[in-house]
């Protein structure tokens, strides 16, 4: 049966009006809800003296953000301090269980069932970043993964890292992971105070696991002088972290730089925060508060092995290491790891290990030009605004992340804070934005009934302009 000429006329038009307006709406969709719409990182820095706890230089150091790998340094932590306390040596195995195993790049590719000495696992941890060999620690320390997080946790509490929580042990992404430049730098100031015979494992750039040699992430220490560790991290939602430690003249510091852009970029802000804190005595009238004793300094040796975890000699194919996990890997083959002159004992359990008679320093470099280091608060771009505050960080976070989804033409490249200072409320912020710009996002935010203010930033803090 045929219908009237108009009518299929006119239905055609309809499904075509529908099939306009369906379009339409999933345009807008793309537009609010894309991922690019949502703000970047939190950029922090933060660089300390490790012997007196003077700050020196800080942006953002109390803003919260993602630790990524970071998070493994406190899981390293917490296994030097289970072999000072004998529960467990260099020697033993840890047992990958399938959960351990089912981790995401990067990681060392194991099976369930396959085991690994724990040093090995330290250099997994350290040069590799292996969220599979971080997990199996976690679960071997704490007998569940969970557990163990509430283990950090508490370490944390007690090394007065106050605004650090942990869900893991790798870093992975979590929304209940989070944390603090300061408390990075009071984390990394604790391992060379508190484990400073373990420091040098830090400073290796390679290691070798059955017959494959994985190289590191740590540029730094290629780049500038005196650097010799600590820690690489990235995932999306941090951007790429580093804390870093070198020493020159007997004075050493601690920097942690958090949110970087890339790699690279985030290195040359080290190395230009490195460069200035040399230079400078005086602080900047902070303290970091590390709540344990023991001295800033770490001993001049470096563990080291000299053979991979099954016993052949150091060597084999190397196999790079770009992972999807963790972007630092993309540039790790590129790193050839130079030898350090050494001498060979063995020590009481039957590793062999390398005592250097001091540390070698990598060659000095000129300091970038300070037109290649990106800054997050450039002249043009002090200005943010604020669109509530919370007493907790979840909440915050979401209220700044509708914040840039709602206003994605003005707000899809600025970064969020979400900035607590030193009271308990966490103020959701979004940074980065021109005067004007941050005027028109509070405009249109407030049409849609949701508050805002414009805030002004200085180096180290916002300040509210209306």
């Amino acid at each position: 049966m045929f219908l009237p000429r108009q009518t299929k006329r006119g239905s055609i038009l309809s499904i075509l009006r529908l099939f306009g307006a369906a379009l339409a709406v999933l345009a807008l969709t793309s537009v609010v809800f894309s991922p690019n719409a949502l703000a970047k990182p939190v950029a922090a820095s933060i660089v300390v003296d490790a012997e007196t706890g003077e700050v020196l230089s800080r942006s953002n150091a109390d803003a919260v953000t993602y630790p990524a790998s970071l998070t493994k340094m406190m899981t390293l932590y917490l296994l030097f301090d289970a072999l000072d306390a004998g529960t467990i040596k260099l020697s033993d195995r840890i047992t990958f269980s399938k959960n351990a195993a089912s981790e995401p790049a990067t990681n060392m590719n194991v099976q369930a069932g396959d085991t690994i000495s724990v040093e090995t696992a330290i250099l997994a941890m350290v040069v590799r970043s292996a969220n599979d060999v971080s997990t199996a620690v976690g679960e071997r320390l704490g007998g569940t993964e969970s557990a163990f997080a509430r283990m950090m946790t508490a370490k944390a509490r007690q090394l007065g890292m106050s605004n650090t929580t942990y869900r893991n042990a790798n870093g992975l992404p979590n929304p209940g992971q989070m944390t603090t430049a300061r408390d990075q730098a009071t984390l990394g100031i604790a391992l060379l105070r508190d484990h400073p015979k373990y420091y040098g494992y830090f400073g290796r750039n390679s290691f070798v696991y059955r017959g494959n040699t994985y190289g590191g992430h740590n540029r730094v220490m290629k780049k500038f002088a005196g650097a010799d560790g600590i820690k690489t991290g990235y995932i999306r939602a941090a951007g790429f972290n580093l804390v870093s430690s070198a020493e020159r003249n007997g004075r050493r510091l601690v920097g942690v730089v958090l949110g970087g852009t890339s790699a690279p970029i985030r290195d040359k802000q080290m190395v230009a925060l490195l460069t200035d804190g040399f230079k400078t005595r005086q602080g900047i009238g902070d303290v970091l508060v590390a709540k344990a004793p023991g001295s800033a300094a770490p001993v001049k040796q470096a563990p080291m092995v000299a053979a991979n975890d099954d016993g052949a000699p150091a060597g084999g194919q190397d196999t790079g290491a770009q992972d999807d996990g963790d972007m630092d890997a993309v540039v790790a083959s590129t790193l050839v790891p130079t030898p350090k002159p050494a001498t060979r004992q063995e020590d009481s359990i039957g590793t062999t290990i390398a005592t250097m008679a001091s540390v070698s320093l990598a060659p000095a470099v000129a300091k970038p030009d300070t037109q290649d280091v990106a800054t997050v608060w450039s002249p043009e771009n002090q200005f943010g605004i604020q669109v509530g505050a919370y007493s907790k960080f979840k909440p915050a976070q979401k209220a700044a992340e509708r914040a840039t989804k709602a206003v994605p033409t003005l707000l899809s490249d600025a970064r969020i804070v979400i900035d607590r200072g030193n009271s308990n409320i966490y103020r959701a912020r979004v940074f980065g934005l021109s005067k004007t710009d941050a005027d028109a996002a509070c405009k249109k935010l407030k049409a849609k009934q949701t508050d805002c203010l414009v805030v002004k930033s200085d180096s180290t803090i916002a300040q509210s302009v209306q």
